[in-house]
């Protein structure tokens, strides 16, 4: 059996909005199952691993890491409990994809890179927009000069928030507000076209 045949094992750290569905999309993939799932409520986790065909279901993110069957862990908490949970995953062994922000701090960033690196395992953020086709497209264009030098990028993201001011969205403590949250996509969208900044100036 090749690498490409192999069937990998995603666990699923959290069971929001988003982790449903990613866990929609990985079901369409061949090769692939829903092999485990966390929350911090045991009944949250049952209903999810039923709803998704998930093997098992833990109110423990150390068990799922710690499960034979996991191969690669998706991680969907709030953005201030990425970094915990990323760590635990590396020291386990485990691929990991973490949802954007990647962590609330450069620091933290940089010692979980550090620390991928040293355990040899495949750690990334998962920013979809880098793969849309259109974007993918775009970068190509861009590279081969067709529209000519790119001097300038210009980039606006916005959205109704939900007017509940006690959504995750709205707590920076949890990674809420515009910057971690969605300003991410247009600051990477620039950082796609012009490559990584030399310095950074922000206005708020």
């Amino acid at each position: 059996m090749t690498t490409s045949e192999r069937t990998i094992g995603w666990g699923v750290v959290a069971t929001g909005a988003i982790a449903r569905n990613i866990a929609g999309d990985l079901r369409l993939l061949e090769h692939t199952r829903l092999a485990a799932v966390s929350s911090r409520r045991l009944d949250r986790a049952e209903a999810f691993a039923a709803e998704f065909g998930v093997d098992r279901a833990y109110d423990d993110v150390r068990a799922l890491v710690d499960d034979p069957a996991v191969d690669v862990v998706y991680v969907a908490t709030p953005h201030a409990q990425h970094a915990p949970v990323v760590e635990a995953a590396l020291d386990a062994g485990k691929a990991v994809l973490c949802e954007k922000a990647f962590t609330m701090s450069l620091a933290d960033t940089t010692r979980l890179t550090e620390l991928a690196r040293e355990r040899g395992v495949f750690c990334m953020e998962d920013m979809w927009t880098r793969f849309n086709p259109l974007i993918v497209q775009l970068r190509q264009l861009v590279a081969d000069g067709a529209i000519g030098d790119v001097r300038a990028v210009t980039a606006d993201l916005g959205f109704v928030a939900p007017p509940d001011r006690t959504h995750r969205l709205w707590d920076p403590a949890l990674g809420g507000g515009v910057l971690l949250d969605v300003g991410i996509y247009p600051v990477a969208f620039a950082q796609m076209l012009l490559g990584a900044p030399s310095a950074l100036t922000v206005t708020g």
